[in-house]
């Protein structure tokens, strides 16, 4: 019998040896420890300060300590109050032995069988966990760690959460054992795959820094998931197997540019019992078109696939912000690779030093139905009974499994010399049409309601550590309201480093430049390297908007997309940051009133300076239109600009493309197209032609 991993091995070796071949030069600098993920809110909180400081934009998590430290320098110029305790916190991870992380909680909570999010499947009765990771380096590549994470309660358990062996260098590391994966730039809510569920024993290979001119970074994991009673299997004496499925994921980014990153993520849930598993099935499929249907034999189908595309872009300004958008998919639409169905889409905005004292986050998903279920791993994709990506699935009846769409603002702020309040509250909305949704399963017991939830965070950091209290407050999808308190202490570095701090930033002060550009001698602020620039735009559109009532016959494929044109005010924002001398690179939301509001987030907005006056441009980025249900898709165009029009006004002209922006006809008014095409997906597809005026500040 071949050892579970071995296929992954080999699959590994081979994806590793195409990526590394175009890398210029591996300098060996050791395996990289990671930072804890979402056990230790505090430090994580000042280390995505420290990336955003330090122009480091990241698509996955855990994060590997390379990464932060080569942030550091940037990030000291701006605030080395926080860059001593993130330093100090980091000392930890230099030493051969060492405890690198300990966390306890207490708890008393009302009866309440509701997971907490992003918590490796705790209930919200759970009355004590705790977490502990020991690290061993007996030299620069090979890193040995052991972990675990328990909580106790109706669903407790313990896991070796942390426990892998690690080997390898910044470009190259292997890790083997329970290592958390996260696919998403979104940091409470991943569709693909978060903390949500336990962790799962894994080899993941991976490079912990970019390498080469476009700054490629990959990521390689097979895991092995909970046993499965149910998996449909067709034999001559049964329609169904038993066993563990694998779970493979694949990353692949870039970060071309100062600040700014793209990636693409797949996974794969395959196996199980008597279903193949081999590395050859593996790879061919991952490069397939699939069409997800309950028709046909469960033994022509290898993989239940997910995908998702990323992008994140930092702006370290004067006010330091990231933006960062996630569209994620199940499905491809009519076979088309580029295309999507059953589709998820999340944005996000975090601004680590608003008003030079706030860290403000704001985070936005919606997705839409069938997230997490199968029909051939009739279990869906979870692990333990706990979906492995977005909180919000859990918070609904699995068997029921409609879209949903949530919220979440947090806002921390300091208070006295060191302690800190820590805001975040939580909103979830499962869809409306759950009563009479032919596509989504099982009905549910009772209407869905908003959810909420509410956490105050009180964290008093000291000498090598933080205490704190913790108010979680709320009701579920059901109106059942719940009430938890916490007392926890973290072994996380506490207040160390503030005092050297804040020894030095007298010094920090003398040498900050004035309002009229700064010392003679001194280097630009990072607001003047950046050229950023902020923007905000008003406009008309004119629109075409069709609808696609799809279908598989010849008839319908070939049938002529009917039109109607709209006329809408037009109204954006954005910013934008120099990348060469006459070349500017950002993001942008724009919002038209097409009958129903469409949104459109540009990922990537690119303007070429021609002259002084003239620039051309073009974008390309993902829509959401309020139909019946949402619909969602792709989005790009082109435009030409008249630069400083008048006093800090610009003047835009622009042709941009609606493509394919689908839902599924899963209200009871869709019933007469579902019948008559036989199709359960329909799409829009139009253009737009925008003239606005845009003032920069």
């Amino acid at each position: 019998m071949r050892p579970p991993f071995l296929g992954a091995r080999l699959a590994a070796t081979l994806v590793l040896a195409v990526c590394l071949g175009s890398a210029t030069e591996a300098l060996a600098s050791g395996a990289s420890p990671y930072l804890p993920l979402n056990l230790s809110p505090e430090i994580e909180r000042k280390v995505e300060q420290v990336l955003i400081l330090g122009d480091q934009a990241v698509q996955t998590r855990p994060v590997p300590i390379s990464r932060v430290l080569s942030a550091l320098p940037k990030a000291c110029e701006r605030d080395r109050h926080l860059c001593e305790q993130v330093r100090h916190y980091l000392d930890r991870y230099f030493r051969t032995v060492a405890v690198t992380h300990a966390s306890g909680e207490l708890a008393a909570s009302s009866h309440s069988q509701l997971q907490l999010p992003n918590a490796h499947g705790q209930r919200m009765d759970s009355s004590a966990d705790g977490s502990v990771v020991a690290a061993y380096r007996p030299f620069d590549h090979l890193l040995l760690t052991a972990g675990g994470e328990a909580f106790s309660g109706p669903g407790g358990r313990f896991d070796p959460e942390g426990t892998m062996v690690s080997a390898g260098d910044e470009y190259l590391q292997f890790d083997a054992g329970w290592r958390d994966q996260w696919l998403s730039p979104m940091t409470d809510s991943s569709m693909l795959i978060s903390t949500q569920a336990p962790t799962m024993p894994s080899l993941t290979v991976s490079s912990q820094m970019p390498f080469s001119p476009l700054g490629l970074e990959y990521q390689f994991s097979v895991a092995k998931m909970s046993y499965q009673d149910d998996i449909a299997w067709d034999t001559a004496d049964s329609t169904s197997t038993a066993g563990n499925p694998r779970l493979a994921s694949f990353h692949v980014g870039i970060a071309p540019v100062a600040g700014w990153s793209f990636a693409g993520n797949v996974l794969l849930q395959y196996g199980g019992g008597a279903r193949p598993n081999s590395l050859g099935d593996l790879f061919n499929f991952l490069f397939q078109q699939t069409s997800i249907t309950s028709g046909g034999s469960a033994n022509n189908r290898f993989a239940n696939r997910d995908v998702s595309l990323t992008s994140t872009y930092t702006f370290p300004a004067t006010t330091p912000l990231e933006t960062y958008v996630e569209y994620a998919a199940r499905d491809t639409l009519h076979g088309e690779l580029y295309r999507f169905h059953e589709t998820g889409l999340s944005a996000g905005l975090h601004i680590p030093e608003l008003f030079k004292r706030y860290d403000l986050r704001v985070e936005l998903s919606e997705w839409q139905n069938n997230w997490y279920t199968d029909y051939v791993w009739t279990e869906g994709m979870v692990n333990d009974g706990s979906v492995i990506g977005d909180w919000g699935a859990a918070w609904r009846d699995f068997q029921n499994a409609l879209g949903g769409r949530s919220a979440m603002v947090s806002l921390g702020f300091p208070i006295r010399t060191t302690d800190e309040i820590n805001l975040q509250y939580r909103l979830l909305q499962d869809a409306g049409y759950v009563f009479t949704c032919t596509l989504c399963g099982v009905t549910p017991p009772r209407p869905y309601v908003l959810a909420h939830m509410l956490t105050l965070d009180y964290a008093q950091p000291r000498a090598n550590y933080t205490r704190g209290l913790m108010l979680d407050v709320g009701r579920d999808e059901y109106a059942s309201g719940f009430v938890r308190l916490s007392a926890y202490v973290r072994l996380d570095g506490g207040s160390g480093g503030a005092a050297l701090a804040e020894d030095d930033q007298d010094d920090q002060d003398e040498d900050a430049p004035d309002s009229q550009g700064g010392q003679e001698g001194q280097q630009p602020s990072i607001a003047e390297g950046s050229r950023l620039e902020r923007f905000v735009a008003v406009g008309a559109t004119e629109a075409r908007l069709g609808l696609n009532l799809g279908g598989f016959s010849a008839a319908s494929e070939s049938a002529p997309t009917l039109y109607q044109t709209h006329y809408s005010p037009y109204v954006g924002a954005g910013l934008r940051r120099a990348i060469t001398a006459r070349a500017d690179l950002g993001v942008r939301a724009d919002l038209d009133d097409l009958n129903g509001l469409m949104v459109g987030l540009r990922i990537l907005d690119y303007r070429y300076r021609l002259g002084h006056h003239v620039a051309v441009g073009g974008f390309v980025g993902f829509a959401r239109y309020s139909g019946p249900t949402p619909a969602q898709g792709l989005y790009y165009g082109y435009g030409l600009q008249w630069r400083d029009l008048w006093r800090g006004w610009d003047l835009s002209l622009e042709q941009r493309e609606f493509d394919a922006l689908q839902r599924d006809k899963v209200r009871a008014s869709d019933s007469s197209a579902l019948q008559q095409t036989g199709d359960p997906v329909e799409w829009y597809t139009g253009d737009a032609v925008t003239l606005a005026l845009a003032h920069a500040f």
